[in-house]
């Protein structure tokens, strides 16, 4: 990546915060949950900081918002962790999801385990069911890594040992495709050719008419044997 884009970048995602943090105080001071244990007072202060992200049309100064309020409410899903409780907490969800959008994806896993096991749900508005949703939120970040000559290791290993393991139940077929795609594509980068040939062969098995890797597979397949 060129120097000045970086530079640009870094501008524009500081000048994203900074309008972020602006607005934030004043949603804090009418809804401070830092202390509160009270479901109710804290679903509230959900809603109006739910409310004023669907204000903000830029995806920068959303993302920006996100990361000031994911302190005000993590703590908040640590309780609910450590308590061994569970119901629909839709606090979690959205924390994980918040997670995902400022890309912070240690934190994320750790959500999605308990949320995957719990068997949370997504609002409506997202038309997928919350493995698929991690599932392929996590393959489009790691493609991100991919095309930038990054690693994403270990999170994207673990993505798929979840999926692998069904401890993901993620049927999508096209999303299944996806992970295994983006899978023989590190793998064919690190120089591992027969592990590229086994996820291709992945793909092809759960998404024979449209895998679109016959021609891949084959090519590794004879060069494997020469």
């Amino acid at each position: 990546m060129p120097f000045i884009t970086l530079q640009h970048q870094q501008r524009a995602r500081a000048r994203a915060a900074a309008q972020a943090s602006a607005a934030a105080p004043t949603v804090s001071a009418q809804t401070d949950v830092t202390h509160s244990p009270d479901r109710s007072v804290i679903a509230a202060a959900l809603q109006a900081d739910l409310q004023l992200l669907s204000e903000r049309a830029n995806v920068q100064e959303k993302i920006a918002l996100k990361r000031h309020l994911l302190p005000k409410y993590l703590p908040h899903v640590k309780g609910y962790r450590e308590s061994g409780a569970q119901y629909p907490n839709p606090l979690l969800v959205y924390c994980l999801v918040w997670l995902l959008d400022v890309e912070d994806i240690e934190q994320a896993l750790e959500l999605a385990a308990l949320a995957i096991a719990q068997q949370q749900q997504l609002p409506a508005r997202f038309n997928r069911d919350l493995p698929t949703f991690v599932a392929e939120t996590l393959h489009d970040w790691a493609e991100r890594q991919y095309m930038a000559k990054r690693s994403a290791s270990p999170y994207f290993e673990q993505v798929l040992e979840n999926v692998e393991q069904e401890l993901w139940p993620v049927t999508h077929i096209i999303v299944r495709t996806k992970l295994y795609r983006l899978a023989a594509m590190f793998a064919e980068r690190n120089d591992a050719p027969k592990a590229a040939v086994q996820w291709l062969e992945k793909a092809q098995a759960v998404n024979p008419e449209k895998a679109g890797v016959k021609t891949w597979l084959g090519k590794l397949k004879r060069q494997l044997a020469l």
